[in-house]
């Protein structure tokens, strides 16, 4: 499957790719005559980029493999954008070109081709630039909800959730300081990492930095993680499971806890890692739970949502969207999902989708934030 729709996309890419090489050979071909070949070696080799580095990372050092990758996926999307951006003014040249929208001294101009391009060329450029800001700056994203259940003697519950962190080569351990001085700024009573903490397999030496902040990490209660569709080691590495564990976390595969006599939380195995034998049905996992206590689900995609639902779940708190991440992805994942950020209320079944801490894939936020959620949850006295 992931094949079939890598192909696809490398095919609309080869296409987008050649649809701006020959507009901008249009632009810089007359000062060119003699330079056309080398104009397409470059732009291929700019283009290709992502792929060379997915080459050459088997016998290039880290360091220089991974900035290669990284300049692969700016290079990728700036000819998404790029692409897009030419669409809009093409799509404008032929509406011109019936009702003359265009002021004459603009579109008779010689040098009109390059001031436009220039400016498209620019544009892009400065979105690259905000997008690469925007992902390093997360902001915290609060909710207060009311649940008419109780939750033994506690008024309140203070949650920090965090999901999609994408710890790796990209997100590494520096990174994470300031998440981590802002979950433990919000002094929260309960922690929860909903997924995708990791991005695949990571070595030893990197997941013992990650073990080391999680351990930084201060909540009244505890902390409490379920893997994601990335994380490879939750469900490859019992040892790496271990340490997450001696860190303070407690991690929930189709499991859940009562925390200090007064809720329950219940942790949902990602789909992806049970493919064979599947994970439980939710109204297993609920077996045993005291139903006029306060529920908690942690499951890393926002699905199910009628299960959770009908098996009295108060609140569940998920990731995985990313709320698309670069726009305009969130045209697609929006109409994936029932909802792809923010919250959503059915009675009293609260859900709240994170568009996540880190990046998967691009190291850049466009149309969307990385963020830290706040939860105030008020329980009936």
């Amino acid at each position: 499957m992931w094949g079939l729709i890598s192909t696809a996309f490398l095919g609309i890419y080869c296409l987008m790719s050649f649809y701006i090489g020959r507009r901008g050979w249009k632009i810089v071909g007359k000062s060119m005559t003699n330079s056309r070949k080398i104009y397409w070696i470059f732009l291929g080799l700019l283009i290709l980029t992502f792929s060379i580095a997915e080459v050459a990372q088997d016998w290039l050092p880290q360091s220089p493999a991974l900035w290669l990758t990284i300049a692969g996926w700016y290079t990728m999307i700036a000819v998404v954008y790029l692409c897009l951006l030419l669409i809009i003014i093409d799509s404008l040249r032929l509406l011109d070109s019936r009702i003359q929208i265009v002021p004459k001294v603009i579109r008779d101009h010689d040098q009109t081709p390059k001031v436009v391009a220039s400016l498209i060329l620019m544009l892009v450029t400065i979105i690259l630039i905000y997008g690469s800001w925007n992902a390093r700056h997360p902001v915290i994203t609060r909710y207060e909800l009311s649940v008419d259940k109780e939750a033994g003697s506690l008024d309140q519950l203070r949650i920090a959730m965090v999901s999609d962190i994408h710890y790796g080569a990209i997100i590494d351990a520096p990174r994470l300081t300031r998440m981590l001085e802002v979950i433990n700024e919000l002094q929260p009573d309960v922690i929860v990492m909903s997924g995708d903490i990791v991005d695949g397999t990571v070595k030893q030496e990197e997941a013992q930095k990650l073990i080391k902040l999680i351990k930084q990490m201060q909540a009244k209660y505890s902390i409490f993680a379920v893997p994601g569709n990335h994380d490879r080691w939750i469900r490859s590495d019992a040892d790496l499971v271990h340490s997450f564990q001696e860190a303070g976390a407690e991690v929930l595969r189709d499991s859940h806890i009562k925390v200090a006599d007064s809720f329950y939380i219940v942790g949902r195995d990602d789909p992806g890692h049970r493919r064979d034998q599947g994970r439980k049905d939710l109204e297993e996992l609920m077996q045993g739970i005291d139903p006029s206590l306060t529920v908690i689900l942690l499951d890393h995609q926002p699905i199910d949502i009628e299960a959770a639902e009908n098996n009295r779940v108060d609140l569940q708190l998920s990731g995985h969207t990313h709320m698309g991440q670069i726009f305009p992805s969130h045209l697609i994942t929006s109409r994936l999902y029932a909802i792809d950020w923010g919250l959503l209320t059915k009675g009293s079944y609260h859900l709240i989708v994170s568009s996540g801490y880190g990046t998967w894939g691009p190291p850049l936020r466009i149309g969307t934030n990385p963020e830290i959620v706040e939860v105030t949850l008020k329980f009936k006295k």
